[in-house]
């Protein structure tokens, strides 16, 4: 069946005649940046007149730009900070061209790692390397490696025996310790196999894991982008995990610490769990219209916009894990879940309250604009902005035995049976955290402004 994804609605800017005092590239770049902070940005009102950004006395161009930007005062803290604004988030930002393409990457893409594609912990006795996560595509996946597979060498090194709390935990964190040719040898199921050599190569993380809980059906989801471990994205990798599921009563979805990302794919992954002709939510957007020139409108999101069929998630009942680390793209996904679905139940902590998103785009000059353009709604009017989505059953912040009884407990409340699907050997009540750099975590609700905005001389 053919899927038909509507993301972002890529809209034409033109800025009209240049007067003649708008001239050479410095010009160009601070005025056009102007025009799109008219366009875009939710707080027109903040915005100055253009005369007094140029007149400022700044003779980096770059700089006098970013200064613009600064002056907008568009911070976000989250819902649950008590403090100084100015420590907090700046969404409205610019960046110079040197930052723009990694900006970009960041934003888009997920990391690539020089390996082969498959995470491994250690067991209860912590001496002995359990998989846990193989990734989709991946050399590993291709060689027949599987979750729960015990590796028992590595091109005839024993890999049993290990000190992986100590100073064999380098085997945990990275490839690095093996060649990049490596026979593993695993047991699985009671035998001993031999895989075919894996070749290390660049591999993209995936942002969507399947895994259980004492049977039941849970995913992982870390973040929203454009090019994942599937190329086309967290949407299609959550699609393929739904297929995988299909049929199951009900399924655990871990949105814990996600702060967000492309709005077009987890509106697209709401619109799998809710009937076709749903209102998912509505945002209140500012852009430029080519006819109407710079508008407020409102834009309802239906999931018939990124579906031609029912979604494959609607005859599963829903039990959605939220912390404070929850946050934006996640939060718009929850939001319009638990709102069209009320069955659904929502455990952990009151998640972080960002219901703005943004827009990017490439300048002139090559730099990048990132501008808060929009805010988002409930069908019913309300919003979770600094307010967060809370939670049906609190629970305290790291009692994780806690959190997994409720979310077993609510999944058995809604008719799913216990299957004889164990956890990956493990002490952890959940699957092992993926580890993230802490200085990545950037609250977001993005999209992309892919054609050009300004025809200079018209």
């Amino acid at each position: 069946m053919r899927i038909v994804l509507l993301f972002c609605g890529l809209l034409i800017f033109a800025c009209g005649h240049v007067g003649s005092e708008i001239s050479g590239d410095d010009d160009q770049e601070l005025y056009q940046n102007y025009l799109l902070l008219k366009a875009y940005f939710f707080h027109p009102e903040r915005i100055k007149e253009y005369e007094e950004y140029r007149s400022m006395k700044i003779d980096s161009i770059y700089k006098k730009v970013d200064s613009m930007y600064k002056s907008l005062d568009d911070y976000f803290c989250g819902a649950h900070y008590v403090g100084d604004i100015r420590d907090c988030q700046k969404y409205t930002r610019y960046y110079p061209p040197e930052k723009t393409n990694d900006k970009i990457n960041e934003i888009e893409k997920t990391e690539r790692y020089y390996s082969f594609g498959f995470l491994r912990d250690g067991n209860k006795s912590g001496d002995t390397m359990i998989v846990w996560w193989v990734y989709p595509i991946s050399p590993a996946a291709t060689a027949g490696l599987r979750k729960k597979d015990r590796l028992l060498s590595a091109n005839g090194i024993s890999l049993t025996g290990l000190d992986l709390a100590g100073k064999d935990s380098i085997y945990l964190e990275n490839d690095d310790p093996f060649k990049d040719s490596t026979v593993f040898v695993v047991l699985r199921e009671g035998k001993t196999i031999t895989l075919p050599a894996m070749k290390k190569k660049e591999v993209p993380e995936p942002t969507v894991y399947l895994d259980s809980l004492d049977g039941i059906p849970y995913i992982r989801v870390y973040q929203y982008k454009l090019s994942t471990n599937n190329p086309r994205g967290t949407y299609y990798e959550f699609y393929n995990i739904l297929q995988e599921i299909n049929g199951a009563k009900a399924a655990i979805m871990d949105l814990r610490g996600n702060p967000g990302g492309n709005m077009g794919h987890c509106t697209a992954m709401a619109s799998e769990l809710v009937p076709l002709n749903t209102l998912l939510l509505y945002d209140v957007e500012h852009y430029h219209d080519r006819k109407r020139g710079n508008v407020i409108d409102t834009s309802y999101e239906y999931a018939r916009d990124y579906l031609r069929r029912d979604g494959i998630g609607i005859n599963t009942k829903w039990v959605i894990l939220m912390s404070r680390g929850s946050a934006s793209c996640s939060e718009r996904f929850a939001a319009a879940v638990k709102y069209n679905r009320p069955e659904t139940v929502v455990i952990g902590q009151t998640s972080y309250g960002k219901g703005i998103g943004q827009i990017y785009k490439e300048t002139y000059m090559g730099g990048l604009a990132y501008i808060t353009c929009l805010q988002t709604y409930y069908p019913n009017g309300e919003t979770f902005h600094n307010i967060g989505i809370i939670p049906d059953i609190e629970t305290e912040p790291g009692n994780m035995e806690v959190l997994r009884n409720e979310a077993i407990k609510a999944a058995r409340s809604f008719g799913a049976a216990a299957k004889p699907l164990a956890m990956p050997a493990s002490s952890e009540p959940f699957p092992p955290e993926r580890k993230r750099p802490a200085d990545k975590w950037e609250p977001a609700a993005n999209k992309r402004i892919d054609m050009q905005l300004f025809h200079q001389g018209e």
